[in-house]
């Protein structure tokens, strides 16, 4: 009685264990049935999609936008990754130097002009700095100023805006290092627009990486192995093992 009480049961056992990567449940479901007049049949079944979940865009666009290359990395792309990372830097370094050097440049003209202009640039602005590369002295950008009906511009002899070269030479290299130093900050913001440009360019890349690791992750299909005991639990003859995986 017994037996034929066990006969007409079903015992169901199910494992879930947390694969090594941590990223989901692997689920098996063994199935035993006992019968006294079919063989016992036993399956389980393993699904891929259950391991790897979708990722987002938005968010890999996201990561792109406050570090290029962060998003390919996030879509496990990292090949791709590393390049906008590596530009990231170089423009970064590139407009850090840039600036520094056009800063420096300013700085080296503006010394030259108190030594041998007696110039003086506290509470000045860039206009000054600009008449004083154009005029021998005070008294010459005032008569140009004269000239031109340009009362307004004019500037007081005697007040912190007087100034006069030593030399046409010294006056010559002083707005040499000044034009310089300009040029080079105004590239500096063609450098800040490449770092612009690289993070749009990142976003995109890393948009398209992330469906095409969506899309691998839907394609990957089921694995089912399905184990028979031949002949009954009873009169056993052998296992037939048969595997199967869907597209």
């Amino acid at each position: 009685m017994c037996l034929n009480r066990l006969s007409r049961g079903f015992v169901l056992i199910a494992i879930g264990f947390t694969s090594a990567f941590g990223q989901s449940d692997l689920k098996f479901a063994l199935n035993a049935q006992i019968a006294s007049n079919a063989p016992p049949a036993t399956s389980f079944s393993v699904n891929p999609q259950d391991g790897k979940p979708t990722k987002s865009v938005v968010l890999a666009i996201a990561y792109s936008l406050v570090l290029p290359g962060l998003g390919d990395v996030y879509a496990e792309n990292f090949a791709t990754g590393k390049y906008f990372m590596g530009a990231d830097a170089g423009l970064w370094l590139a407009y850090g130097g840039v600036r520094v050097y056009g800063l420096w440049l300013k700085d080296d003209a503006k010394t030259l002009a108190v030594q041998s202009a007696s110039a003086n640039f506290d509470g000045k602005d860039d206009k000054f700095e600009v008449n004083l590369g154009n005029f021998a002295d005070v008294l010459s950008y005032n008569d140009a100023k004269l000239r031109n009906r340009e009362f307004t511009l004019l500037y007081d002899p005697k007040s912190s805006f007087a100034w006069q070269w030593n030399s046409d030479a010294d006056r010559l290299h002083y707005k040499d290092l000044r034009n310089r130093g300009e040029a080079s900050l105004k590239n500096s913001q063609f450098v800040l627009g490449a770092l612009i440009l690289n993070r749009v360019i990142a976003a995109f890349s890393a948009a398209r990486s992330v469906s095409a690791y969506n899309r691998s992750v839907q394609t990957l299909g089921s694995w089912q192995l399905n184990a028979r005991v031949l002949g009954g639990m009873l009169a056993a003859d052998g296992i037939e093992l048969t595997f199967s995986k869907e597209f």
